[in-house]
């Protein structure tokens, strides 16, 4: 038998071309992200990155014990790596292309059926960590309550479920469904024991998907109610209130009526975090926007609407913006009070709504921002926090 000198034989240029250009292509895109921070934020002193995801983090706080066991330095690799543009581009087109082809992966989005997507910790709650904040989430109850009643209002607690508990039969995950069940019930029993009052609003939602299956109460790529979600939920709340205890703090309903609607092609906050080319610009709430920056990531905008909430009075009508000082009733709001949560309850309630709102599911941030105005004292006399279910696992409750 002859050996095989197949190995032996010179390569071919085009042969050794390719190799070349293979070993550049490669030792070009390891050095990109060095390169790319050394010149941008050294050389020419910019501080942010040039294009904002929501994959970017900040950067990790050094410490003695962080530096000698080398967390610090897999921390600041990650953040230097989410922050450059180079990286943003080839996962964005990577995941652009597993997307088209049917099959997007995503450890963040739980992608259910016929379009569907779910924020996978909604469909897989860690329930050990849910139990093991029980006795902190008591002590913030117990505390918001006194200080709200020291301020001479009452407080209600209202639990905004999950996507996932409303439409469980779109996220291809029954059996972790079925496991999620009892935690919200758990939840509200917690606030009942601290004499708080609250509302069932899973119950309520499934009560009007039940009557109009039809109309959609949530977005199919967005965690948050569309405007009969929100109405739903505001029904339930102004039941609640008005049957109970707290309708007596309350003065008599007004003329309230829907005033005008407006229509914003806007991009899911599902979708930003799926991985595609997008980023986030500034707009005029101090906040950022999701903006596609592909033709796919274009494609699945969903357009938003939004109402306006109007007083009838014989001067004619007036719009409510949620920021009358004399309002009876404040809402310190999560994004869902944005998405029409403040005009739905308003709606619903028959009184203006004040609402203090902030950006976290955990409902702290905006609880944070209301604290100093409870403390000094307020003129409304029923406040209602409101949480997002998801939010009780966030990082914000530990």
């Amino acid at each position: 038998m002859q050996p095989d000198t197949t190995n032996d034989r010179p390569q071919t240029p085009a042969q050794w071309a390719v190799r070349w250009h293979g070993l550049v292509a490669a030792a070009v895109l390891a050095a990109s992200v060095p390169l790319f921070h050394f010149g941008w934020h050294l050389v020419l002193g910019h501080t942010e990155p040039p294009v904002r995801t929501r994959g970017q983090i900040a950067p990790p706080e050094a410490t003695w014990a962080t530096l000698q066991n080398g967390e610090w330095m897999l921390a600041e690799q990650r953040h230097l790596r989410e922050a450059s543009p180079v990286a943003w581009w080839l996962r964005g087109q990577w995941n652009e292309t597993l997307f088209r082809l049917s099959v997007p992966q995503s450890a963040a989005v739980q992608i259910g059926s016929d379009g569907w997507l779910f924020s996978r910790p909604t469909v897989f709650p860690d329930a050990r960590t849910f139990a093991a904040r029980s006795v902190r989430r008591a002590a913030v109850f117990s505390e918001l309550r006194d200080l709200v009643r020291t301020a001479g209002a009452e407080l209600m607690v209202v639990i905004v479920p999950d996507k996932a508990r409303v439409y469980p039969e779109f996220t291809n995950a029954p059996d972790a469904i079925a496991r999620k069940a009892p935690l919200y019930g758990q939840v509200l029993q917690e606030l009942r024991d601290a004499g708080i009052a609250t509302v069932d609003l899973a119950a309520a939602m499934a009560a009007a998907k039940a009557a109009a299956p039809q109309d959609l109460l949530y977005y199919q790529r967005d965690t948050h109610w569309r405007p009969l979600g929100a109405l739903a939920a505001a029904r339930a709340i102004a039941t609640a209130i008005e049957q109970g205890p707290l309708g007596a703090r309350l003065g008599p309903r007004e003329p309230f009526e829907l005033g005008a609607l407006t229509q914003v092609p806007a991009l899911s906050d599902l979708v930003a975090v799926l991985g595609l080319l997008t980023t986030e610009l500034p707009n005029s709430r101090g906040t950022t926007t999701t903006t596609p920056l592909s033709l796919l990531s274009a494609e699945l905008q969903e357009l938003r609407d939004y109402y306006a909430v109007q007083r009838r009075t014989q001067a004619g009508s007036e719009v409510l913006d949620g920021k009358d000082p004399a309002a009876e009733v404040l809402l310190i709001g999560t994004s869902f009070a944005v998405e029409n949560g403040t005009q739905a309850l308003t709606l619903a309630l028959g009184r203006p709504v004040r609402a203090i709102t902030a950006f976290g599911a955990s409902g702290l941030p905006a609880l944070q921002l209301a604290r100093p105005e409870v403390v000094r004292g307020m003129r409304a006399k029923v406040v209602i926090w409101e949480i997002v279910e998801r939010g009780l696992l966030e990082e914000d409750w530990r």
